[in-house]
């Protein structure tokens, strides 16, 4: 917002031609750099197999009507969003094609981000990589910007754009057409005219609008009964098809319950709680699951972290301890313990998730 924003209608063109490079020639190369054209799987295969095509990197020709049309069509957006004020000469190749070859193309830099193309593997636990170090220099750094002299409410003033497919005017159908023809072509796909772009375009937008709107509208309607705890008969799975139209309403089973002890059922959905303190230690948790709900706890996980589990070395010291010191959930109020029991007869047992409020 602060350090790209385009001032004049030579940015907004340079920013299109980078905007190119970037989607269309960057991108490509990325992929095929951490996916080679011989890369293979796990069991031999090839990555780069049916229904997976290999991107094609474009390179940038002012005489490809397709790329000349990206970057007008898109420059015309950053100018329309951003209040910055062009004509209709701007728009010819003439005045175009000087500011083009005048832009600084950044030079590729291989992305060290790594994707994961196991569809089996669990997503990675999020780390909290920012700093206190980090957000002072990012203070400084906005202070810095906003104290400048070229940053005022006006320059800081964005239009925002609606789609429009109907007026030709506005360049939207255009940046259409030449971003998802460039996009076909890095993947050798046929491209489609204008007219097609346009009537599929037409097409899409009121879809996703109504059906938008008729889910929004659904979904509310049963978060009031969940407000007002009403029974089970009073909510509905509903099944749309807004292109037939198609509208099925039906009654929700209840969940299945499984009996894990004489008198005690559970569902998918259910979690037993345990209102602890900064001082309860291990043993004092175990016991107080035992008493309350009749089942030796023989393993505590929180997360991958095992908490107790009582055949590795030096677990079994951890039962005097508080349960705190071996969590790590500062601001929270809870955490949610799998927990592995066992009955009066040493069977294993599958029992509900428990979650523990720290009570601080």
């Amino acid at each position: 917002l602060l350090v790209n924003r385009p001032t004049s209608w030579r940015s907004c063109v340079s920013l299109a031609r980078i905007k190119f490079e970037k989607y269309f020639n960057h991108k490509a190369k990325n992929l095929l750099h951490s996916f080679p054209l011989d890369t293979r799987m796990k069991d031999g295969s090839l990555f780069w197999q049916s229904p997976k095509r290999p991107p094609t990197s474009l390179v940038f020709d002012t005489n490809n009507t397709d790329h000349i049309a990206f970057v007008i069509s898109c420059a015309r957006l950053y100018a329309n969003v951003w209040g910055i004020q062009y004509s209709e000469a701007d728009l010819a190749a003439e005045s175009i094609l000087p500011l083009i070859a005048a832009t600084e193309i950044p030079s590729f830099r291989p992305s060290g981000k790594r994707i994961e193309t196991d569809e089996k593997a669990a997503a990675p636990d999020k780390i909290d990589e920012s700093s206190k170090d980090d957000m002072d220099f990012v203070v400084a750094t906005l202070d810095k910007h906003l104290s400048s002299a070229q940053v005022t409410p006006d320059t800081l003033k964005m239009f925002p754009e609606t789609f429009e497919k109907d007026v030709d005017a506005n360049g939207h159908i255009d940046f259409i057409t030449a971003a998802s023809n460039l996009r076909a072509q890095m993947y050798s796909i046929d491209s489609a005219d204008r007219f097609k772009t346009k009537r599929i375009a037409g097409r899409i937008v009121p879809a996703i609008a109504t059906t938008t709107a008729a889910i929004a509208g659904l979904v509310s309607v049963e978060l009031i009964k969940l407000v007002q705890k009403s029974n089970l008969e009073s909510y509905c799975n509903a099944f749309i098809n807004l292109a037939l139209p198609c509208m099925v309403f039906s009654e929700p089973a209840p969940a299945p319950r499984t009996t894990i002890l004489e008198g005690v059922s559970i569902t998918l959905w259910d979690k037993w709680q345990i209102q602890g303190n900064p001082a309860m230690t291990l043993q004092q948790f175990i016991t107080e699951v035992k008493q309350r709900f009749g089942l030796e706890p023989a393993m505590v996980v929180h997360g991958v972290k095992m908490i107790y589990v009582p055949i590795m070395p030096g677990h079994k010291k951890r039962l005097p301890q508080p349960i705190a010191k071996f969590i790590k959930a500062v601001g929270q109020e809870y955490v949610d313990f799998t927990i592995s029991f066992e009955n009066e007869e040493g069977e294993e047992v599958e029992g509900p998730p428990v979650r523990y409020f720290f009570g601080n």
